[in-house]
């Protein structure tokens, strides 16, 4: 795995814990980076008792010398949510990397104090922008959802999880850390056992992974990944739609379909939206430029995403391991496990949600909403229970035939007419029995 990481995979790598659920509590620090295709390719996971300083110090020392990280980890980007003691120990060990912040747990940090559909879509429009001009414009617009709802958006830095500030060097453009989230997911049944059946269930799980991604890949059409083909496709299509000037030199002005005319310089590879050189995919400003020259867009994109790269990622395999009573003895001391703890309550089987709403629906929850009468906005209780509820009009007339035992139209509505009907027949047959 190390050796597939550091001849064909992107400088991008995701850090993250996950909790034990078995006998043996404890968490699971894993490192996850992305092949070709975007698809996880995992490169080291280890069980620790707690997730502290102490314990990413020791992880992320391991990591720096394993994978022929230099001193100051200039070419390496890191994607985490907000673990504890882990931005410090990155600060002091890797110096120089790119250290992002998960925009999703950013989110979640944030939709405590700014709750709706409206403000998630602004935030996400924020997160997903690649330069920084309209990145100000959709701040402008978000401003106007709330009163310094900006100023507590810009506090968590956007060189951490906005796309428009994060640096080009990776090759990857992802601000979130679902690489991670995905194979902590993916392991869930192993995390129920404990720790020796964990990393073993791990170690099968990864080794038929790859054998079967190495399969996958030998059944590409294309010299490029299916995902680089689908963005490159995306690109073109939207290509379409764009108005083009040349300088009669490699440099281009472009004038997407929203207006904002951008630079495309064909000999550097580079685009002023910045979305070819975060992604190294040809953006759609830079296809119309290639097109104008009658040049092939496949040819521009970066070898990161070719047939063979990918090939030669999982070209390193996992070796089999004998059965536990066929290991030989070893003179080490012995790593004793941890402590059990019985832990109150009875113990969860699914992740809690954030509360950002139902996937299906698409429509927020109302987790956390306090509710109150429609009628007089108390919060004891609701319209069904309210002392001022104005009696309806069904209510009206069964009173009146309930207390002097006769019909009569006391409503021109035929509704109103049906139900009287309706109830003198029950009256009827009350009475007969």
């Amino acid at each position: 795995m190390k050796r597939g990481f550091i001849e064909g995979c992107r400088k991008c790598i995701g850090l993250d814990g996950c909790f034990l659920k078995g006998i043996s509590k404890g968490q699971l620090l894993v490192t996850i980076a992305k092949d070709g295709n975007n698809q996880i390719f995992p490169i080291t996971w280890a069980v620790v008792e707690t997730e502290s300083k102490d314990t990413w110090c020791w992880f992320i020392r391991i990591l720096k010398s394993d994978f022929e990280i230099n001193d100051e980890g200039e070419e390496l980007t890191i994607i985490s949510d907000m673990q504890k003691g882990l931005y410090s120990v990155v600060q002091e060990y890797l110096p120089e990397c790119e250290h992002r912040m998960s925009a999703r747990h950013i989110l979640a940090n944030w939709q405590q104090k700014w709750k709706g559909i409206e403000r998630r879509n602004g935030f996400w429009s924020c997160a997903r922008l690649t330069y920084e001009v309209e990145l100000k414009s959709k701040l402008d617009k978000l401003s106007k959802l709330g009163h310094k709802i900006c100023e507590d958006l810009v506090n968590y830095n956007p060189e951490k999880w906005s796309k428009a500030m994060v640096r080009t060097s990776s090759k990857c453009d992802s601000v979130d850390n679902n690489m991670a989230e995905s194979f902590n997911a993916w392991v869930l049944g192993p995390r129920h056992k404990t720790i020796i059946s964990i990393l073993e269930e791990i170690r099968i799980k990864v080794m038929n992974r790859f054998t079967r991604v190495r399969a996958f890949a030998d059944t590409w059409n294309e010299a490029i990944s299916p995902m680089a083909m689908m963005v490159l496709v995306t690109n073109v299509e939207k290509s379409m739609r764009c108005t083009i000037h040349w300088n009669g030199d490699f440099g281009y002005e472009v004038k997407g379909a929203t207006g904002i005319k951008h630079i495309v310089k064909l000999t550097e590879e580079v685009c002023s939206c910045r979305a070819w050189q975060l992604k190294r995919i040809p953006c759609a400003h830079g296809v119309a430029a290639i097109h104008h020259k009658r040049l092939n867009p496949l040819d521009f994109i970066s070898e990161w995403y070719n047939k063979e790269t990918s090939l030669k990622v999982y070209s390193h395999f996992i070796q089999s391991v004998p059965c536990m009573e066929m290991w030989p003895e070893s003179t080490n001391a012995k790593v004793e496990p941890s402590p059990v703890r019985t832990m109150p309550g009875r113990p969860t089987k699914k992740k809690k949600k954030e509360g950002w709403g139902d996937k299906n629906s698409g429509k927020l929850t109302e987790r956390g909403i306090s509710m109150s009468c429609s009628i007089c906005k108390s919060t004891a209780y609701n319209r069904r229970r309210c002392p001022n509820k104005p009696q309806s009009t069904s209510e009206k007339l069964l009173y009146v035939i309930t207390e002097t035992g006769c019909l009569g139209m006391f409503g021109t509505a035929e509704s109103e007419f049906s139900f009287l009907l309706n109830v003198w027949d029950c009256l009827l047959n009350v009475w007969d029995c």
